[in-house]
């Protein structure tokens, strides 16, 4: 959408964008961008929240009325509301700790029924199972890296591979039925699983990595409000 501000400002459209991705606004610089601190697939805050996304789409309509000579780049100040769903909600198993592959393992029979309660799952962009999706993350920096299937490049599949491993999880956590919120669902997986303290690991490898193509990609990994965040 960045490059599309482009075009369109040079053919005398004004436009705003509203990014979750603020690496991606720095390095694309529109001329007006409004940065939320909310959820990827969030841009406006949590559904049924009217008063936030008001405010959010008053805030980017505002920078409008800024002069925009040079790229403008604004931060809204408020966080998503986290409320609703279960108080009381917990994750429908107990997880294996002696590694992120055994805890995957612990995770397997949960998301097993879920996918048979549901008849679909979202599991599967990268062609890889959620195990070998995992030992494909963990292994991607080491001396031995795990092979790389035909028909993807390596960080187009290891940028997949944590949707799957993602997507895995959070479908075992919403197996047992109760509605826990998105807030309840990120906190259980970034601050409490395994998988999550590595793709936090890989997210901040990326950053660093002399590969352009593993930078480009290090900010849509993980949530903004959960960067750098782990907890035992």
């Amino acid at each position: 959408m960045s490059g599309l501000a482009h075009y369109f400002e040079d053919e005398g459209l004004a436009t705003v964008i509203v990014a979750l991705v603020r690496e991606h606004i720095i390095s694309m610089n529109p001329p007006r961008a409004l940065w939320v601190p909310f959820e990827l697939g969030r841009p406006f805050g949590a559904p049924n929240d009217a008063g936030l996304q008001c405010r959010v789409l008053q805030t980017a309509l505002a920078l409008l009325d800024k002069p925009a000579t040079t790229p403008l780049l604004q931060d809204f100040g408020e966080e998503a509301s986290n409320q609703g769903g279960d108080a009381d909600w917990r994750f429908p198993g107990e997880l294996d700790t002696d590694g992120v592959i055994a805890e995957v393992f612990g995770v397997l029979p949960i998301w097993h029924l879920a996918q048979e309660r549901n008849g679909r799952t979202t599991v599967g962009i990268s062609g890889l199972t959620a195990e070998s999706a995992v030992e494909y993350i963990e292994r991607y920096h080491s001396d031995n890296p795990m092979l790389n299937p035909k028909g993807m490049a390596p960080v187009s599949r290891a940028r997949f591979a944590i949707d799957d491993i993602k997507a895995f999880y959070f479908e075992a956590a919403m197996v047992a039925g109760g509605h826990p919120t998105s807030h309840q669902l990120h906190e259980w997986f970034w601050n409490h699983t395994l998988a999550g303290r590595m793709i936090l690991d890989f997210q901040d490898r990326a950053r660093n990595s002399e590969d352009k193509n593993l930078r480009f990609i290090a900010g849509s990994l993980v949530p903004a409000e959960r960067t750098y965040q782990y907890s035992c």
